[in-house]
């Protein structure tokens, strides 16, 4: 079986909502505008209110209240709105999925928070559009839940090795199923009509020197990746009576340094020279990626907050 087929077998269970397919026909047509995708947003109003909640909110900054859909396509564009749209549906495709099974509470918080530490990373290499950095640090491991879904024993275990190993764990998932989670993503991406360079980004997220496409935006990725995962380690374990998974997080930016130095151990070298991001730019994008995240959060996966601690 390949990470194309764990997709194709599972069309109804990975399928998004229908205003999302919508939203993505429209933004590929060169004659849509703006009141075509307000009309079509309007359709589904806890997603209109998530959408103008998350423009109005401090991941944007913008000067004014934006109080319509058609607004927001003006001043934020076409392409910015259906990635949030993606953003806003991905959770109900994978809603299935039990704490018992994974930490869901803590998956959504490393994904938001991986999603916008990507995006103000990417601004330091003058990427364009950098927001669709966002959707793809937001996405970048959702091949694992299609995995722990259908796979549930090979996930699992590859889990418990990578913990009392230490070893990669794409290098443990392809010796016990032949693919890794990434491929999954990038399958799964590609499967929702993604663009190319962000389902590539997904696939080499733990491996950016082996990408022969989008190698920046997999670099980036990467960098986001291991700082979450640094920012995530004081964290107290999950069934703890002190256990908050957001905790960690939100103040991340009062360690950004210590985060920073022990996350470029853990960053790949050609990821560093590619990106030419360093302690200072990791600590710059922690800072104002604590500031948004607990309100992104909120608004994306308001369900992440009812975790049993």
């Amino acid at each position: 079986m390949t990470p194309q087929d764990l997709v194709a077998r599972n069309v109804r269970l990975v399928s998004l909502p229908e205003v999302c397919l919508q939203v993505q026909n429209l933004a590929d047509s060169p004659h849509t505008n703006s009141a075509d995708i307000g009309e079509v947003i309007g359709q589904d109003p806890a997603l209109t209110t998530r959408l103008l909640k998350l423009v109005n909110s401090a991941y944007f900054g913008l000067p004014s209240k934006v109080d319509t859909v058609s607004r927001a396509v003006n001043l934020i564009g076409i392409r910015e709105l259906r990635n949030l749209t993606f953003a806003a549906s991905a959770a109900e495709v994978f809603s299935g999925i039990s704490s018992e099974q994974l930490d869901m509470a803590g998956f959504w918080q490393h994904s938001v928070y991986c999603g916008l530490l990507a995006r103000h990373l990417s601004k330091h290499c003058n990427v364009l559009h950098a927001e669709r950095l966002f959707t793809v640090g937001l996405l970048h491991d959702v091949g694992r839940l299609l995995m722990l879904m259908k796979l549930p024993e090979e996930t699992g275990k590859a889990e418990d090795l990578r913990m009392s190993s230490n070893r990669e764990i794409c290098d443990i998932e392809r010796e016990l199923v032949s693919f890794t989670h990434a491929e999954v993503g990038e399958a799964l991406l590609s499967h929702w009509n993604l663009p190319e360079n962000l389902c590539a980004s997904v696939r080499y997220h733990h491996d950016p020197r082996s990408a022969s496409a989008a190698p920046l935006e997999s670099a980036l990725i990467h960098i986001a990746d291991q700082v979450t995962h640094c920012a995530q380690e004081s964290k107290d374990p999950s069934g703890s009576p002190f256990y908050d998974p957001y905790g960690a997080l939100l103040d991340a930016d009062l360690h950004a340094e210590r985060i920073s130095e022990t996350a470029l151990e853990f960053i790949q070298s050609d990821a560093r020279t590619l990106t030419g991001i360093g302690a200072a730019e990791i600590s710059g994008a922690i800072g104002k990626t604590s500031a948004a995240f607990n309100q992104v959060l909120d608004l994306l996966y308001p369900m992440a907050w009812e975790t049993p601690r």
